[in-house]
């Protein structure tokens, strides 16, 4: 309970006939709650059938404090810790052929893709605190940008980074349609995306890693660009759930940290409350 994320909070959800359920959020909207519940299975509930549904600040993990000694403990952190496996080698080198397949306004935008990504599950999952200083490579439409913008608040600061003029056109109209006015807009270069050394708390990719024609030079620009306990975080569609609009672009978890770790980074967190997609969290290594 001592330093929970919020997407592992207790979701405590009270039908109006039945009995209380309990389990981890993974999705909710205005309408509905979808969680799994403490014995693995999904539930999901119309809001309008509930009495209440609310989060709470403590874990469903069983307190092991008085059944095990503090050295116990240790040993089990420890080989929790060996579970992320030892650093990737570096990975030979991958020939991309991007395709753009899902590059246009029409696919980004599309119909049910908040469903299939989980956006909003995913930004509070990031745990962004108001005054941070951000960036998105590939911003695309906006959809990740704005959504940056508000958790940073007025404090904080967003780059909004494509190499397309006509991306960021879109990004500019979809801030502006949030009254958002921290964001600032960046065309990159495909080997640079032109941002201040050492300024930034994060960087997120998100699904457009897979399409970056000199990979290796911007993540080392991205390095450059974060700040000691900055954090990297990439967004991929799995190469076993592949976007259907791309179908050829799916990238699996191990050839993503064979081509980021090795060049000065070390995985920190797996993000896996996305159903076709891995989220990977990077820090700088020491």
């Amino acid at each position: 309970d001592a330093e929970i994320f919020k997407e592992y909070f207790t979701a405590v959800v009270e039908p109006k006939r039945g009995q209380t359920v309990r389990g981890l959020a993974l999705n909710e909207d205005d309408l509905s709650i979808q969680i799994r519940d403490v014995k693995g299975s999904l539930r999901s509930f119309l809001k309008d059938d509930l009495k209440s549904a609310r989060r709470e600040p403590r874990s469903l993990m069983p307190s092991y404090a008085k059944r095990l000694s503090g050295a116990e403990i240790d040993v089990l952190v420890a080989y929790l810790r060996t579970l992320k496996g030892p650093p990737v080698a570096a990975a030979a080198g991958r020939r991309r052929e991007p395709n753009h397949a899902c590059s246009d306004a029409v696919c980004l935008d599309r119909i049910g893709r908040d469903a299939e990504e989980r956006p909003d599950s995913l930004v509070n999952a990031l745990e962004i605190v108001p005054g941070t200083v951000a960036a998105e490579l590939g911003s695309g439409t906006g959809y990740f940008t704005w959504r940056l913008a508000e958790r940073v608040g007025a404090a904080g600061k967003v780059f909004a980074v494509d190499t397309r003029q006509a991306m960021l056109d879109l990004t500019a109209e979809t801030t502006r349609k949030h009254k958002l006015a921290n964001v600032e807009f960046v065309l990159g270069r495909e080997n640079d995306p032109r941002l201040p050394a050492a300024a930034l708390d994060m960087v997120l990719i998100a699904n457009s890693y897979h399409e970056f024609s000199a990979p290796e030079a911007m993540i080392n620009a991205v390095k450059r660009a974060l700040k000691p306990d900055g954090r990297l975080v990439v967004i991929e569609y799995a190469d076993e759930h592949p976007d259907p609009a791309d179908a050829t672009e799916g990238m699996s978890a191990e050839q993503i940290r064979a081509e980021i770790e090795p060049l000065g980074f070390e995985l920190d967190r797996v993000l896996d409350l996305m159903p076709t997609q891995h989220g990977l969290i990077f820090t700088l290594r020491p």
